[in-house]
């Protein structure tokens, strides 16, 4: 009952937040028969947005859901934060050095078979049939919105200036999390684009140990986007990894 009433009032509480904003969750754990009242329920949340201050205040009311629950059901709960990330924090001119080995080293080579697997891919799925993207894009003068996902490499980035970038490893435009892209990712092809992205990487590393400018254009850089913030982490200092609860044996 506590469970369902979280969620209840979670989907509620979804009409009042940024476009932005996404709220998931599933119920892992939920009792054992129908005409048994459980004596234990479980619902993991994840709370997810561009930026870090709206997860901080969208998560903060959702505990406060999580306590009306139990007060309204009579029963107690337990809070468990497993884990939490910022956005990335771009940096400019170490994107405009990577920018520059990319084109200097270009896109990967790939041979006529792996471009027509690519397209057979695309045919399954009855998407496009483009094979796989081989355009170096140009770096674009503004930052574009988030496509969604998250990464820990974001919490790199709020602590040191840090740079990334994308190579073709799978043919364009297929569900980034299926089997289309572990296929993609099983032939040589995908081999060829994560070569191109470690030779991107190890230029761009030896530009900033022999061209101090951009060791300092990058600090500066940083700096200004933080404000000279010291780097907070989402996760309480005194909170121990996420182990596995025993309950009814198992």
């Amino acid at each position: 009952d506590a469970v369902e009433m979280m969620n209840y009032g979670a989907n509620l509480m979804r009409e009042h937040v940024h476009p932005t904003t996404r709220i998931h969750y599933v119920i892992p754990s939920a009792g054992e028969a129908p005409n048994v009242v459980p004596e234990y329920a479980r619902v993991w949340y994840y709370v997810r947005d561009t930026a870090r201050a709206p997860v901080e205040r969208y998560y903060d009311r959702l505990l406060k859901i999580a306590e009306g629950a139990a007060l309204a059901t009579n029963t107690e709960h337990k809070v468990t934060l497993l884990t939490g990330v910022h956005e990335m924090l771009l940096n400019r001119p170490l994107q405009e050095a990577m920018q520059e080995n990319l084109e200097r080293v270009g896109a990967p080579p790939f041979p006529a078979e792996f471009q027509e697997f690519a397209r057979e891919l695309q045919a399954f799925l009855e998407i496009e049939e483009k094979g796989l993207d081989t355009e170096i894009r140009p770096l674009k003068p503004q930052q574009e919105p988030p496509e969604g996902g998250s990464t820990d490499v974001a919490e790199v980035s709020w602590i040191a200036p840090t740079v990334s970038l994308n190579v073709t490893t799978a043919a364009a435009g297929i569900p980034w999390h299926s089997w289309a892209t572990s296929a993609s990712h099983g032939t040589e092809g995908s081999v060829r684009g994560a070569e191109i992205a470690a030779k991107v990487l190890a230029l761009t590393g030896v530009d900033i140990l022999l061209k101090p400018e951009l060791l300092v254009a990058a600090r500066t850089y940083f700096l200004d986007k933080t404000g000279g913030r010291a780097y907070v982490s989402p996760v309480p200092a005194d909170q121990g990894p996420p182990l596995p609860e025993k309950r009814g044996g198992r």
